[in-house]
């Protein structure tokens, strides 16, 4: 079992035990692909090794949250190609030179990944490359983005909204 199958396993595990929900799910597994050619996952406060872990535990629990939705005998592979989180790191000189991430409404977020639905008998049923952007990401309402006390709100806003909308539209399944 890869480090990526056990984080989420575990992340899984603590989510089902939080919301109550069944833990059956379709089976997801995500792969971050080159992380340091990603555009922006600059940390601000933390060591680059831990502030990456940390990230992609919690990107990790969206996705896992997200295969839920899904249908129980599928597979989703997910492989981030890049991410751009919302606002950017500064060196703030009123603060003794401490880094922060600061977000403005130019710095928005994006992410872009191909993913993969594979069924019992391991073919491929639907596979596609994504590219999500939200240049209005900070005009939302709070009600709509929800927690903002959450580490990734923005771009766990446009995930789902992207994901939600598939599932409208009938490109993904439902459950």
């Amino acid at each position: 079992m890869n480090r990526n199958t056990i984080i989420l396993a575990v992340a899984l595990a603590s989510l089902m035990s939080f919301t109550g929900l069944p833990a059956m799910a379709a089976d997801v597994s995500v792969n971050w692909q080159q992380p340091a050619n990603y555009t922006d996952i600059e940390p601000a406060e933390q060591p680059k090794e831990q502030f990456e872990a940390n990230l992609f535990t919690n990107f990790d629990v969206i996705f896992a949250g997200l295969a839920r939705k899904l249908p129980d005998n599928l597979h989703w592979e997910v492989t981030v190609t890049d991410l751009d989180l919302a606002g950017r790191v500064i060196i703030s000189a009123a603060d003794a030179g401490r880094a922060m991430r600061v977000v403005k409404p130019n710095d928005r977020p994006a992410i872009s990944f191909e993913y993969k639905l594979i069924n019992e008998k391991n073919k491929i049923i639907k596979e596609d490359k994504v590219d999500l952007k939200d240049p209005n990401f900070l005009s939302r309402s709070r009600g709509l983005i929800g927690d903002r006390s959450k580490p990734y709100p923005y771009e766990e806003y446009m995930i789902n909204r992207w994901f939600e909308e598939q599932q409208n539209q009938k490109i993904l399944p439902t459950r």
